[in-house]
């Protein structure tokens, strides 16, 4: 979405971007997420997940790696 320029900043161009996504919580501390056509599973370590997919940090370390 491009917004016309404030009178102060002719040059100057405005964006936004939207994403939606569902999330959903499963047994003990297992999340799934549906964002767009993929879907993200993250869980924790024992004793308090089952450690069946990678945590909530490392999918946020690995997105500001990005």
């Amino acid at each position: 979405m491009t917004t016309p320029a404030p009178a102060s900043n002719p040059d100057r161009v405005s964006r936004a971007i939207t994403v939606e996504a569902d999330a959903r919580m499963m047994d003990r501390m297992k999340k799934e997420s549906y964002v767009r056509e993929f879907t993200i599973h993250c869980d924790e370590r024992e004793p308090n997940g089952d450690n069946s997919a990678p945590s909530p940090l490392a999918y946020f370390a690995s997105s500001i790696l990005f």
